[in-house]
């Protein structure tokens, strides 16, 4: 009565192939210590029929070495089997886990817009180490528990045809409970770990904006959305849990009855005369053999049902395809110039609701080019488009007159430095951190690049120096050390095209101009996209882009749109030179 084959499990084969050889070894042993559980029923029949029955006393030394030497020997041939599988399922789980990361980062941007890390960490750990259950000892165990269930029925036919019919219908019964209660425990169970993806995703969103939660004393808000979500789990894994306790305790009564009145009935047969009562015990012995299994298979029809769903799960995001990919003859050039031009470019994130619209631009080499407009008005989108994490969906994005469609992806993210609005660093040293966008640059100049980046005095500072872990683990930096770092990792990289997203928005002024001076020097010969609110950036910028709704309104340098009678830009900077900075409700 095996759970049925699943093609969530045929999917799994490209993992299991690799270890085929195993699996086979495995599988000898298995069939082996199968062969060797079922002799022990023969040899007790042997010592009460013949020897202690009939009186045959030559035949009781060899019968009682046998019964010492056949589970020393399969104690052996079992820790062999466990050290396999152990082996097996470890690196079974390693190469799932390690496939689906690689092909998570293929994915596009848009693949995490629409999922939570949450959802998405609890599938990478959660269902891949579900789906190592595929290679455990109790599902290989399969093989053994069907060897000894053919074994087992062959013997019982030739011990007695009676008892045998009796044991086959007792079978049939446990065949009718699996298919009355397997799709109750597959729709339960898929139903809770829908609910659990849901409430991992909640806390995982709650517990990054806990900043925002405190500073609106929304704690109790918070405690009642993540019971009703708890709630909304516990229920569904109560169904899951009934479900599965109610196929294991009727699988367990039927076994208790069956062996019951097999033995009983033996024993009647035994009074009139139709068999031994050797036959009996050998009979009861193998029914349990063939009715254990029965039981084993309870447990795993939960077991396996949760892999299939998980199996499910996990070939959601293998069945994702990357929208941006590398060309099979794309171009591969070791470094650009950093010459961008937009020819007529559209994007849109949904059909029918552009964000970009028509967009032309050409920007030469080392041009530094800022961006402002109204939140909404396209300007992450632009810089989105740049690094290829989308593509344009109208139009021709080339650098250097090469299409980027053209380009090598790998290639084309090397020529980028990024520096982003909310700093982030890893749970590594400040070196590793600023090394990151190129691990071969020499220390000399990772501590060339913090200079620039106004942090190296006090990473100097530093117990560890530049040998400080930094992140959950580490030591406590405030944002605008970790923006610095973060600016320093841009520089280390040596672009040809940095890209800075409201890059200096948590510096305070005096920073900020420091950070200013130092990037004046840094950006000599390499093209820079700003998106900023500060005027002195703005205003320095060889073209600044107004966008509005996804269009240019208004273009050029900051002399040339001040010339402009009733230029919006003018408007803006005019209005908001004394603070310094631009807001961004009110660039509209």
């Amino acid at each position: 009565m095996p759970p049925q084959p699943s093609g969530s499990f045929t999917r799994m084969l490209p993992f299991v192939r690799p270890y085929r050889a195993r699996l086979f070894g495995l599988f000898g042993l298995t069939v082996m210590l199968s062969v060797l559980v079922m002799l022990p029923p023969l040899v007790m029949r042997s010592v009460i029929n013949d020897v202690l029955t009939d009186g045959q006393r030559e035949k009781f030394l060899g019968l009682a070495i046998c019964m010492i030497m056949l589970p020393l020997l399969s104690s052996f041939l079992g820790y062999l089997q466990t050290l396999g599988i152990a082996f097996v399922g470890q690196r079974f789980v390693y190469d799932i886990r390690v496939s689906l990361y690689k092909h998570l980062l293929r994915l596009s941007q848009r693949y995490f817009h629409r999922n939570s890390t949450g959802k998405i960490v609890n599938r990478l750990m959660g269902d891949s180490g579900t789906v190592q259950q595929m290679v455990t000892a109790q599902s290989i165990n399969i093989i053994s528990d069907l060897v000894c269930a053919a074994f087992a029925i062959s013997a019982t036919f030739l011990i007695s045809w009676r008892l045998a019919i009796l044991l086959c219908i007792i079978v049939t019964v446990f065949v009718v409970n699996y298919r009355m209660t397997i799709g109750r425990i597959r729709v339960a169970t898929k139903g809770a770990r829908t609910a659990g993806d849901r409430m991992s995703g909640g806390v995982q969103n709650r517990l990054i904006g806990n900043v925002a939660v405190k500073s609106f004393g929304a704690e109790e808000r918070e405690n009642l959305v993540f019971h009703d979500h708890s709630t909304a789990t516990l229920g569904l894994g109560k169904q899951a849990a009934l479900a599965s306790n109610a196929f294991s305790m009727n699988t367990q009564l039927i076994q208790s009855l069956g062996q019951s009145t097999i033995y009983f009935l033996g024993c009647a047969l035994v009074l009139v005369g139709d068999i031994q009562y050797g036959d009996v015990v050998a009979f009861s012995a193998y029914a349990v053999q063939l009715l254990g299994p029965a039981v084993r298979f309870s447990e795993l029809v939960r077991q396996l049902q949760n892999v299939s769903i998980a199996t499910d799960r996990l070939f959601e995001i293998f069945g994702e395809d990357p929208e941006v990919d590398t060309a099979t003859d794309a171009i591969d050039a070791e470094r650009l110039t950093g010459e961008v031009e937009f020819q007529n470019v559209s994007f849109y994130y949904e059909e029918g609701n552009p964000v970009i619209k028509e967009f032309s631009l050409h920007v030469k080499a080392g041009q530094t080019i800022a961006l402002i407009g109204p939140t909404g008005c396209g300007k992450s989108t632009i810089l989105s488009l740049i690094l290829r994490f989308y593509d344009v969906t109208g139009g021709a994005l080339l650098m250097d007159g090469i299409n980027i469609r053209d380009l090598d992806l790998h290639c084309l993210r090397r020529q980028f430095g990024i520096v982003l609005q909310e700093p982030l660093l890893f749970n590594v040293s400040i070196y590793e951190n600023i090394r990151y966008g190129r691990p071969e640059a020499s220390r000399e100049e990772i501590i060339a690049a913090a200079t620039v980046a106004e942090i190296h005095s006090f990473i100097e500072t530093l117990p560890d120096g530049y040998n400080t872990i930094v992140g959950d683990s580490g030591v406590e930096l405030s944002v605008g050390q970790k923006q610095r770092i973060t600016i320093a990792r841009a520089v280390a990289a040596d672009p040809a095209i940095l890209i800075m997203d409201e890059a200096t928005s948590s510096l305070d002024s005096d920073s900020e101009q420091a950070i200013q001076r130092a990037m004046d020097r840094v950006l000599v010969n390499r093209t820079c996209f700003v998106v900023a609110h500060r005027l002195s950036t703005i205003r320095n910028a060889d073209q600044i882009i107004l966008l509005d709704g996804g269009l240019i309104a208004e273009k050029g340098n900051h002399q040339e749109l001040m010339a402009l009678p009733h230029g919006r830009y003018r408007e803006l900077y005019e209005k908001h030179m004394g603070a310094g900075v631009i807001h961004d409700g009110e660039e509209e």
